[in-house]
């Protein structure tokens, strides 16, 4: 009904949730050896006590179905591949092609969301019991990641009042993106600054950074640097400062430096502990018979600059060549969009059972800093930061040194090379850095503008110029949360109000 505490899941969600159970094994054996060790009493009153209730419950494993729950919503099949990996001119669905709406399906998202936030302030709230600082403070920061994801796709969310139904608070307000932001900026801060002296382990939940205490700090950074250069354009104050103080202060706020820092979450790889894209795209004989292809924009973009990521992003398609879906007034028709033309995902991305769910990585800190840098927030070489995002996302993605030096002097990558800017070259590589990252994909290039897509699903053309401004809001929150805002504009489904941070023009 609405997101406060809410553990209500759809049929699609119940199914995914069976396929995760085996993945918290270890979590689930850690809840029934703490049960059984409260309930051997004789007494009624130690006997008639909830055995799933949460106060019994070690919050590191809260933690982890927290990071679980975040991981299956962002970067499962439907909202990273088809949604959001359309709208970023990354992937797209050969054969429809088109922005899907699914009212099931869409109130699934933001319920994943708000359930993923619960699990991390319930873990937050049992860490403070306990008084372990620095799993407070990971579930902090993992919560204020998440909720940086709920405001950029939907705009006003509920975030000030949200959490509090124990309190009684049914209905909580919605807020605007900016209080939102200066509330994810202020958690930050706060588990930023427990992290330099902390104590405690974060624990078997840890499924990220298996316990290590100073990367989940050097993640809190980051994401101090993210949120901040998403919303220089529209706050440069309050983002300058968040970016001078951390870049500032390296020792205090350290920050990703290199690959090993990367914050993904790895997959066993043995059913059913399979990684998402696998789920729906892997298989055992090496063909590719999925609806999921690569779409031109990208496709187009690594063709134009002999980016050697090509190779690894796409397949071949069965021409023996590379090619993307192409949105526009003719797709249907397009001799070129159809199943032997269309590259598939990459096998990196989609066809590895114990492959990963990409939270945050260093390619992008590092092109955050030289966009900072270019644009005169903080002092620093913009050049060096922007040349070692592409080495950064080149190494990870097992490109050699030579083929990166090839890279770095073609004329729309080289530094003052071409005809683009220095800045349009930050922004188009940091686009590309961001594979399987495709809400943050998608962010950038409404932030943006660049890579520049003006060719829409054949379904809206006629009415816009610009790929989908937002996600729909839930029909249940309209429905039946009385606060939901009455100035947010929907049309079309996703277009209508930009969000906050979106300060384009002349776009529809």
């Amino acid at each position: 009904m609405n997101q406060n505490r809410r553990y209500k899941t759809s049929k699609n969600q119940k199914r995914l949730a069976m396929k995760k159970i085996s993945f918290i094994k270890l979590l689930l054996v850690t809840i029934l050896v703490a049960t059984v060790s409260n309930g051997c009493t004789k007494k009624f009153s130690s006997i008639n006590v909830n055995p799933n209730a949460a106060a019994i419950v070690p919050g590191t494993n809260v933690f982890g179905r927290g990071i679980i729950n975040s991981a299956g919503t962002l970067f499962g099949e439907r909202l990273d591949i088809y949604y959001t990996g359309s709208y970023a001119g990354q992937t797209a669905a050969i054969g429809l092609g088109d922005y899907e709406y699914r009212v099931d399906i869409n109130n699934s998202m933001w319920t994943g969301m708000y359930t993923a936030m619960t699990d991390l302030v319930d873990a937050a709230q049992l860490a403070k019991n306990e008084g372990n600082t620095n799993l407070y403070a990971a579930a902090l920061t993992l919560k204020a990641y998440d909720a940086q994801k709920t405001t950029d796709m939907w705009g006003s969310v509920p975030y000030s009042e949200a959490f509090h139904l124990d309190s009684g608070l049914i209905y909580p307000k919605y807020d605007d993106q900016k209080t939102i932001y200066m509330a994810i900026l202020a958690e930050l801060k706060e588990a930023a600054e427990i992290f330099k002296s902390g104590t405690g382990s974060i624990g078997v939940g840890d499924l990220i950074f298996k316990g290590d205490v100073t990367k989940w700090q050097k993640f809190c950074n980051s994401l101090r640097l993210r949120v901040a250069i998403r919303m220089s354009n529209v706050d440069p104050t309050d983002a300058t400062q968040v970016i001078s103080e951390v870049l500032g202060s390296p020792a205090s706020y350290p920050v990703m430096t290199s690959n090993s820092d990367n914050a993904y979450l790895w997959f066993p790889g043995v059913s059913p502990d399979i990684e998402y894209w696998y789920q729906r795209l892997g298989t055992t004989t090496g063909l590719y018979t999925d609806q999921y292809r690569m779409n031109d924009v990208l496709i187009s973009t690594l063709k134009a600059n002999n980016d050697p990521r090509l190779t690894v992003y796409a397949r071949l398609n069965n021409n023996g060549g590379y090619g993307g879906y192409k949105f526009g007034v003719n797709q249907i028709n397009d001799p070129n969009n159809n199943a032997n033309n269309c590259s598939g995902i990459g096998a990196r991305f989609a066809n590895n059972p114990a492959g990963f769910s990409p939270f945050l990585n260093c390619s992008e800190v590092s092109f955050i800093i030289a966009e900072a840098y270019q644009r005169g927030l903080v002092t620093g070489d913009a050049q060096a930061a922007y040349e070692n995002g592409i080495t950064l996302s080149c190494t990870e993605n097992g490109i050699d040194p030579g083929a990166i030096a090839t890279l770095l002097t073609q004329p729309e990558v080289a530094w003052n090379g071409g005809t683009t800017s220095n800045l349009q070259k930050i922004y188009l590589q940091k686009w590309i850095s961001l594979f399987k990252q495709e809400e943050e994909a998608w962010s950038e290039s409404r932030r943006t503008d660049i890579p520049l897509m003006t060719n829409i699903s054949v379904n809206y053309q006629a009415s816009h110029n610009r790929p989908p401004f937002r996600l729909a809001y839930a029909d249940e929150e309209k429905t039946l949360n009385p606060n939901f805002p009455t100035n947010v504009v929907e049309t079309d489904i996703f277009w209508g109000t930009q969000v906050w941070w979106d300060t384009r023009t002349g776009v529809h």
